[in-house]
């Protein structure tokens, strides 16, 4: 690998990175913007639509938030490994 990955697929790929020296620091920031995203809640349409102006949405909670979609059982999930990695940083 040249350089550090311009998109980070999985929870394995940012343990990896962790694990790396050159890119722990970055790895880091990246889990740390991930954990601060507030993508808890999704909103859909009920009924109605654009063109008539007539609207209604709901808000519902979202089922593929930002770390379930990068491999994460939870977000509790999340913030233990962004704790280990600040105990090796």
């Amino acid at each position: 690998m040249r350089g550090y990955p311009k998109h980070i697929a999985t929870k394995q790929d940012f343990i990896n990175l962790l694990t790396t020296d050159e890119f722990r620091q970055q790895a880091l920031r990246d889990l740390i913007r991930i954990a601060k995203v507030q993508d808890d809640k999704a909103t859909v349409v009920v009924s109605g639509s654009e063109e008539t102006g007539d609207l209604v949405t709901k808000e519902i909670p979202n089922p593929m938030p930002l770390w379930k979609i990068k491999g994460f059982d939870s977000k509790e999930d999340l913030i233990k490994l962004i704790e280990l990695a600040k105990q090796i940083v």
